[in-house]
């Protein structure tokens, strides 16, 4: 069964239960104050007629006021104290003399269910003429009583049919404008399935409902697993587009060995050092793409104090013997940068940023490390060509390069500041960049001070 047709049901059925309790309180709540209305009428009466039958010592002649005192269908009876009828007075239903009296020394009043009919019976005692203590009985027909509870049947029924039958069609048309935003949603995750694309479906923007809420969530994902396809899409191409240079290089160089090679010294050098050179620019760049990868799917790293001053001090000195390069590290005065993360993570990133620094620029680097309140601040500057200001944005995404052709012949892959930035991430850090074209650029790297409990735990 479809929601929309279990929403009509169920609202439909518990509208007719609702319905049903309803008039069933107000069909027995009106009963029992009618029944009540009817009696006390008969009770009055009866006391009326008591009061109207005082002996008198006038020419008294109680059966014949009782005769003119009786309703149609009604009857008037006097019992004594041995429950035997004195007087019985009937209109028009004389099967009613059948009933057995009850003689009651107080008022009381009750409700007959006969073959001939319901009746109101009210009894109340009286002096005889001879000063005896009788009891009126008064039969009152509730004629009245029952065409009026069956109207009221009748217009219940009427009016509960009049409620129910809209509120059918009313209910398949709530059910349906309620299932309109999650039909949209279904069909255009059909669409998405069948043609491949996202889609995204169109809502009331000023709307705050659930259902409109549910849109917007739909939405937010669709966007974000198009930007996630849009940058694996660009990821492939990219790589595919860095890797197809030095392949290209190696199989020129392989086709050259192989028609030269052998006959001419001069041809297998220059190929050899090329394909090395290619080879170990491709083992680099898949080395990088592999730490972007392993990053993404959040590897559980190791960490452990590790001093920040001393992991780059370290890094530097190796990279002045490589490149023969000078590059200057000042601190703040204190001795510990000591922060929570990895070692060899740490190593990478100052690697990288030396690195970066050292292609760019021919002139030193200058290093700086200090500590700002409950963060250490690590800056790299270099006096190099400078990034354009509407590269910066986009100096951490993969294989962005400024300047394509520099890049390519400083050998560059584009994934460097990338997994600095994914590195500094893990490490709850920061990066920016700061640069002017012409002037150089610095590089700025916040970390959190290790707290003495993460000290003591440490220990």
């Amino acid at each position: 069964m479809k929601i929309s047709q279990r929403i009509t049901l169920i609202s439909t059925v518990m509208l007719f239960i609702i319905l049903i309790l309803v008039n069933t309180s107000i069909y027995f709540l009106f009963g029992y104050y009618t029944m009540n209305a009817e009696l006390a009428r008969t009770q009055n009466q009866a006391r009326s007629l008591v009061e109207a039958l005082e002996p008198s010592t006038d020419n008294w002649q109680p059966r014949e006021y009782l005769r003119a005192s009786v309703s149609g269908e009604g009857m008037i009876r006097v019992i004594d104290e041995s429950s035997s009828i004195t007087v019985s007075v009937t209109a028009r239903n004389q099967l009613l003399n059948q009933l057995d009296g009850q003689y009651t020394a107080e008022e009381m009043t009750a409700k007959l269910e006969t073959n001939m009919g319901s009746f109101a019976v009210a009894r109340v005692p009286m002096i005889w003429s001879d000063g005896e203590v009788v009891s009126l009985e008064m039969y009152e027909p509730l004629t009245l009583y029952e065409e009026t509870l069956g109207i009221l049947r009748v217009i219940l029924i009427i009016a509960s049919l009049f409620i129910i039958v809209p509120s059918y069609f009313a209910g398949r048309s709530l059910s349906n404008f309620i299932l309109i935003p999650i039909q949209a949603l279904v069909k255009t995750m059909n669409q998405i399935r069948e043609e491949g694309t996202f889609k995204k479906i169109d809502i009331n923007e000023k709307a705050k409902d659930e259902l409109t809420e549910m849109g917007r969530t739909f939405n937010h994902m669709i966007d974000l697993l198009k930007e996630n396809y849009e940058k694996q899409q660009q990821f492939v191409s990219d790589a595919s587009h860095e890797l197809k240079t030095p392949l290209t290089v190696i199989d020129s160089y392989a086709q050259l060995l192989k028609r030269w090679g052998k006959d001419k010294p001069e041809v297998l050098d220059e190929a050899v050092s090329a394909i090395s050179s290619e080879s170990k620019r491709i083992k680099e760049m898949t080395n990088q793409m592999l730490v972007l990868a392993s990053q993404d799917e959040a590897v559980t790293m190791e960490l452990q104090q590790v001093n920040l001053a001393k992991t780059m001090f370290e890094t530097a000195r190796q990279m002045e013997t490589t490149y023969h390069r000078t590059i200057t590290i000042q601190t703040d005065g204190h001795s510990h940068f000591l922060i929570l993360g990895n070692e060899m993570q740490l190593k990478q990133l100052a690697f990288i940023l030396l690195e970066n620094g050292l292609k760019y620029s021919e002139e030193k680097l200058e290093v700086m490390i200090l500590k700002r309140s409950e963060n250490f601040e690590l800056t790299v500057k270099d006096f190099g060509v400078g990034i354009a200001e509407v590269d910066i944005p986009h100096v951490f995404d993969r294989f962005y390069r400024v300047n394509k052709d520099r890049n390519r012949k400083t050998g560059g892959s584009g994934l460097g500041l990338a997994i600095a930035k994914k590195i500094v991430a893990s490490h709850r850090g920061t990066i920016t960049v700061e640069s002017e074209e012409g002037k150089g650029s610095t590089f700025r790297i916040v970390f959190p001070v290790l707290t003495e409990e993460e000290v003591d735990d440490e220990k």
